[in-house]
């Protein structure tokens, strides 16, 4: 019997994947547990595995494609198994002009007449060219249109049906010139609600113009390979398809700038996006670099911004840390520095939970576990900039110092080797930032929405500091200069929940904590 091939368990946070790459093709064998292919989300790129063993016997989604969340992907079966076809829900029919319709739309027409029609049992249908291709390009497909029995279907059985679908109030369709007739202002122009979902989605997650990609056809018949070729061709974003289209030749020549003044022809590399005749090479955004930035702007437009910076001594942390890594080790965890300054997070939002918290409308919504989690640098490109994957710390005030140990050197390697599941980012509270690792002294570092604040660590280095028993700003004759290894914390916050007094009342919790350790923290 057929298994059918679903997305894993993704979260609350997670609306839609984009398949990425299938790394097994149609008709080879496959077993249980093997990778099948790779996902991609807002937050994390993973393997799905194969559910079953057999043969792949069918593939119902494409590389590039944006894919919702109940959707059957694949199916895996006996070679000489006969499977059903694929259903509205898991994949894309053809229209009558062999031209893909998605079945996830919005809007009242497609939702009482194309979602209910488009995967109708299909019939032999004779039709006038016209009639196709004004079908064609409301995204309906024949079969759905009543006609005359033994008659052809004419242009005006599909416009009638058009009219009743959309109802009296809304624009009718443009009328078509004659059969045969190119479409110059474009006949039967749906209204943009046809546009399928997942291209939408599409469209908005990667800023791709609708118009422009239809290029004078009706929204209704974009699908979402043609939006991927159109974003690869005219936008540079090549990584969309990478390897779906390498197939597909670089196109070069003269094209239109934004006020519409003709750019100079460019010989462009279409892998590296090379454009040779200028001196300078165009680098095509990557998928996670896409994200960064979008939700860098997001931040920065929601938050209110305000750093407060307060320098630790970590005499106390390395002293522990030179002592106790060794112990570490034997049981199979490796101590670092950051697990220290986890469990000192931990005690300044138990004495602050305002910091722990998320700003709503209605009021700020607390919360009552400590997930923090911690940034993770990726390795560079070839421009030498790198990803950014922030993996989470789930109830780390649970957790002793080696199991937040523990849970540090696990996903900071899973991170960086790819293999984080879609929970293992989600659900966090508070974030940590250890700049310090690339010999950062001092950044002011940018709020992950929804959260109040962030957290950054800089690098840890010897200073001449003075010691004193008596109040700062009082002369004594017992002070004395002392090299001490200091650390700055750079705490980034949102100042709608935070203000000054609190703000620094966490950080001075996360100094003393860090300066008299292990104090209350759990070992």
């Amino acid at each position: 019997m057929a298994t059918e091939v679903t997305l894993p368990e993704m979260g609350e946070e997670v609306e839609d994947v984009t398949i990425s790459r299938w790394l097994v093709k149609e008709g080879q064998e496959v077993s249980a547990g093997d990778p099948l292919l790779e996902i991609a989300t807002d937050k994390v790129d993973t393997e799905v595995p194969a559910p079953a063993s057999g043969t792949l016997l069918s593939i119902r989604f494409s590389e590039g494609e944006i894919v919702e969340l109940d959707a059957v992907i694949a199916v895996i079966g006996e070679a000489t198994e006969e499977i059903a076809p694929a259903s509205p829900d898991s994949a894309i029919a053809d229209d009558e002009s062999g031209q893909p319709v998605s079945a996830g739309t919005a809007g009242d027409l497609t939702v009482s007449h194309l979602v209910e029609n488009q995967y109708a049992q299909r019939r032999e249908v004779r039709a006038t060219p016209v009639a196709r291709r004004v079908a064609a390009e409301a995204g309906i497909v024949l079969s759905a249109v009543p006609g005359r029995d033994g008659e052809q279907l004419t242009k005006g059985d599909v416009e009638a049906y058009l009219e009743e679908a959309r109802g009296a109030s809304s624009p009718e369709p443009d009328a078509v010139t004659g059969e045969g007739a190119e479409t110059q202002g474009e006949a039967t122009s749906l209204d943009d609600s046809v546009v399928p979902l997942a291209v939408r989605r599409l469209a908005a997650n990667y800023d791709i113009d609708m118009r422009a990609a239809a290029a004078g056809r009706p929204l209704g018949t974009l699908s979402r390979q043609k939006l991927i070729e159109f974003a690869r061709e005219q936008m540079g974003l090549t990584h969309l398809t990478a390897a779906a289209f390498d197939h597909a030749p670089a196109k070069a020549g003269a094209s239109k700038g934004e006020q519409g003044t003709e750019l100079k022809p460019a010989v462009v590399d279409s892998a590296a996006g090379e454009q040779k005749d200028k001196g300078e090479t165009l680098v095509p955004h990557s998928r996670m670099r896409q994200i960064i930035a979008r939700n860098m702007v997001q931040s920065a437009f929601t938050a209110p911004h305000v750093t407060t910076v307060h320098s630790v001594d970590m005499g106390s942390v390395t002293g522990h840390y030179q002592a106790n890594k060794a112990v570490f080790a034997k049981q199979g965890v490796r101590l670092t520095l950051t697990a220290y300054i986890v469990a000192a997070v931990v005690e300044g939002l138990r004495a602050v939970p305002a910091a722990n918290a998320e700003w709503t409308e209605e009021g700020l919504l607390l919360k009552h576990t400590y997930n923090i989690g911690m940034a993770v640098a990726l390795p560079a490109d070839a421009t030498g900039v790198g990803g950014l994957i922030v993996p989470v710390i789930h109830d780390a005030g649970d957790m002793n110092l080696i199991g937040i140990a523990r849970q540090v050197a696990d996903l900071a390697v899973r991170a960086r080797e790819n293999r984080l599941k879609a929970a293992d980012t989600q659900g966090g509270t508070f974030t940590l930032t250890n700049y310090g690792t690339s010999g950062s002294l001092f950044q002011t570092p940018v709020i992950l929405q929804p959260q109040v604040a962030i957290l950054g660590t800089g690098a840890i280095e010897k200073r001449p500091v003075v010691v004193s028993s008596a109040k700062p700003y009082e002369a004594s004759v017992e002070d004395y200069l002392a090299f001490r290894p200091m650390m700055d914390l750079a705490l980034s916050y949102d100042h709608r929940v935070l203000d000054g007094a609190s703000a620094d009342a966490f950080c001075a919790a996360v100094k003393r904590e860090l300066e008299d350790w292990p104090g209350s923290a759990q070992l």
